[in-house]
C-alpha cells in the first residue's frame, strides 16, 4: 500500500493545562466569559488527554463553541484552536502534534 505524507501547516494552538492557563484565556479572549460564565472546571485524572507534567488531582476542563454552533469539551492536555470565525475554537488531541514515529 502506498504512503502518503500530508502538507504541514501552521496553526495557532495553545495546550489547556495549568502552566498555559494566562494564553488559554489571551486565546479565547471574549469567548470565555461569554461561552463559559463559571470559566474552567475540575475533572478527574482518568478523564485528561495528557496531565502535561503536572500533578493532580486538579485538572482543567473547559466547554467551547465549534464554528457548527456545537459545544465541545476541552480536556486538560487538549489543544485550543481558533477557527476563523470570531470567537469559535475547536480541541485537538495531544497526539496530533505528536512527533511522527519512525517505522
Amino acid at each position: 500500500m502506498a504512503c502518503y505524507r500530508k502538507k504541514p501547516v501552521e496553526i495557532e494552538a495553545v495546550q489547556l493545562c495549568w502552566t498555559q492557563w494566562n494564553e488559554v484565556c489571551e486565546l479565547l479572549g471574549d469567548a470565555l466569559t461569554a461561552e463559559n460564565p463559571d470559566g474552567a472546571f475540575e475533572i478527574p485524572a482518568e478523564e485528561v488527554s495528557d496531565t502535561c507534567g503536572e500533578e493532580g488531582p486538579n485538572y482543567i476542563g473547559l466547554y467551547v463553541r465549534t464554528v457548527h454552533g456545537e459545544i465541545a469539551i476541552v480536556r486538560h492536555g487538549d489543544w485550543i484552536v481558533p477557527e476563523k470565525q470570531p470567537g469559535r475554537f475547536y480541541p485537538v488531541k495531544p497526539d496530533v502534534f505528536a512527533p511522527p514515529t519512525r517505522r
